[in-house]
């Protein structure tokens, strides 16, 4: 289930250093570069082995960079993609952040205004960074602010050909992404608005963006229990007709 302080669009920490803060429904409507922040801080490593492999007929895995090492690459590389990438952190931890390249870290915090406070040696222990070490539970946070699961680390001795078969159906998944499956988010948005619930386009860009897929899936729940206490009451077949419950958590 959702994190109850991202439903509630209330920053958590990560690592009892950083807050990372859920965007709201207008924070991300309004932002035309959210997509991009999304993909530069949640892609994964199968995504990268899929966009390397299949694109740059890279046969070994060795070759291909883990997620944070693309991150400090491509920004490294072009400047715009970096302005992006250091708007993406500020957007959700409301703080500027400076990639340290030579030592592959991101150092959160401005880096002049950090170097004011630094008088001693010991100073230096104060410093708050995101390494590769931390770097796929940042991610993980990032996608629960988003109201996303968290994923599973990858598993480096998984046998090549489970590997294959997930990449096909990655492949296939984004197929179907393409060919528009699915209700879109303005019409989620819409639809929630017409729940009843005091939700109105006045109101529902204050949500965080995190709650609105579990408004939907828990209404949905909802109805179809009601369609089938309904249904029994009219004389449908009880057997064939089995109402669950729909205060649960969804993911379980």
């Amino acid at each position: 289930m959702i994190d109850e302080k991202f439903f509630l669009r209330l920053p958590k920490f990560f690592k009892n250093k950083i807050k990372i803060y859920p965007p709201l429904v207008k924070e991300v409507v309004e932002n035309e570069d959210f997509g991009q922040y999304i993909f530069l801080l949640t892609i994964t490593q199968e995504e990268l082995e899929d966009e390397f492999i299949n694109k740059k007929n890279i046969d070994s895995n060795e070759n291909i960079p883990t997620p944070f090492e693309f991150l400090l690459a491509t920004s490294y590389q072009d400047k715009r993609i970096e302005k992006i990438a250091k708007d993406a952190f500020y957007f959700f931890l409301k703080t500027p952040v400076t990639f340290m390249y030579d030592i592959k870290k991101i150092l959160i915090g401005n880096i002049e205004d950090v170097a004011k406070e630094i008088t001693s040696v010991e100073d230096l222990n104060k410093l708050t960074f995101i390494d590769e070490e931390d770097y796929f539970d940042f991610q993980n946070a990032i996608r629960e602010a988003l109201g996303s699961k968290a994923m599973e680390p990858p598993d480096p001795d998984e046998d090549p050909r489970v590997k294959r078969i997930k990449a096909k159906a990655r492949y296939r998944d984004k197929i179907k992404a393409k060919k528009g499956m699915g209700i879109s988010f303005s019409t989620t948005l819409v639809s929630i608005c017409c729940m009843g619930i005091g939700i109105t386009p006045l109101n529902i860009g204050e949500l965080s963006y995190a709650s609105v897929g579990y408004i939907m899936r828990m209404y949905q729940e909802k109805e179809k229990y009601e369609l089938d206490i309904n249904s029994i009451l009219a004389g449908a077949d009880s057997k064939k007709i089995k109402p669950k419950y729909w205060i649960r958590n969804l993911d379980d």
